[in-house]
């Protein structure tokens, strides 16, 4: 089968590999869409932690396909069952699986980064992380794992119906951000960034106010629509400009849940006197717990979240070094690239 494998950082092409086996507790999967992600740019790069990944390694921690053969171990996953696959392929043992955070496994592990990802035409998927999908695409369950983890900042955040929300960014986290925070009804709901690249699926997909302004000034051109400051503010930028800009943008008592990275980018100095003076609640999102993934999926199956208008591009595995440079260049619009291992 074929898969695209990073041998090492700046070394990356098509491989023709084996279907892999499943081993106890496994089963397979045909992938048929999988969500080309930063931190895949990021893996290519060489820049990702080397803490969070391997080489060499199959990329793709967005997937989903169907059950390609049955399994007698796993009756209630037949052949020809659509399921989205957890990215992370935690232990359930350690301290924090057992409360719940998977996601802060001690023995970190994750499709794409550490282990073989969806960039290929097979996954042998641990069974227990298969999670059935009745009504939508591959397409749209792919983007299930995005969700999760911009639905675990929006929980995170304690959205009410009373609060003008901004997020700050509007990539792909961010618009999955926004429409998660949509479903929650709040008063107001403000996208910012520094383009406007992506505002009309911003504003599809549920924000009421659009700002677009250079760094410097986002946060007094967010205020001033505003009337004040924002009760709740999302950042996902993972800029340390749009870190600075979204603690700007808080009011006072007002709760900040920052899910950008800023990655290589730790030279800016932070100071925190204006969360001190804000009397702020400061969460910090890693990833999401399993428990968040199964919710996302429920959501986006059910219709309650569509993230159709983010998908831009369907590419074959083949087009996977054209689809990369596509998001790295910038120089067309792509929010969402998806690649079909089976064109």
């Amino acid at each position: 089968m074929r898969a695209f494998r990073v041998e090492r950082p700046g070394e990356a092409h098509l491989v023709d590999v084996p279907v892999p086996v499943p081993g106890p507790g496994e089963v397979l999967v045909r992938v048929e869409a999988v969500g080309i992600c930063g931190s895949d740019l990021e893996l290519v790069r060489g820049t990702r932690d080397a803490a969070f990944c391997r080489f060499p390694v199959v990329p793709g921690h967005e997937w989903a396909g169907v059950i390609a053969v049955d399994d007698v171990a796993h009756p209630h996953l037949p052949a020809g069952t659509r399921v989205v696959v957890e990215g992370h392929h935690f232990c359930r043992t350690c301290p924090a699986c057992r409360a719940g955070r998977t996601q802060l496994c001690q023995h970190y592990d994750e499709y794409g980064f550490t282990r073989d990802g969806g960039y290929r035409e097979y996954v042998a998927a641990r069974a227990d992380l298969c999670h059935r999908v009745h009504r939508v695409s591959s397409d749209l369950a792919a983007l299930s794992e995005p969700t999760a983890c911009a639905l675990h900042a929006v929980e995170r955040s304690a959205i009410t119906a009373a609060d003008r929300v901004v997020v700050v960014g509007a990539g792909p986290i961010g618009l999955l951000a926004v429409a998660c925070a949509a479903a929650c009804g709040p008063a107001q709901l403000i996208v910012a960034d520094v383009r406007e690249t992506t505002f009309d699926a911003a504003r599809a997909l549920g924000a009421t106010d659009i700002v677009c302004a250079p760094a410097s000034a986002l946060a007094a051109a967010v205020r001033e629509v505003l009337g004040g400051g924002a009760d709740v503010v999302i950042e996902s930028a993972g800029h340390p400009l749009a870190q600075a800009a979204a603690t700007e943008i808080l009011a006072r008592g007002g709760r900040l849940t920052i899910l950008g990275i800023a990655g290589a980018d730790r030279t800016t100095p932070g100071n925190f006197d204006a969360l001190v003076f804000r009397d702020a609640r400061v969460e910090a999102i890693f990833a999401y717990p399993s428990a968040v993934f199964a919710r996302a999926v429920r959501l986006i199956d059910d219709g309650v979240i569509d993230p159709s208008p983010l998908i831009t591009h369907r590419l074959a595995l083949s087009a996977a070094p054209h689809a990369l440079a596509l998001l790295e260049s910038r120089r067309e619009p792509a929010i969402k690239v998806l690649l079909d291992p089976r064109a």
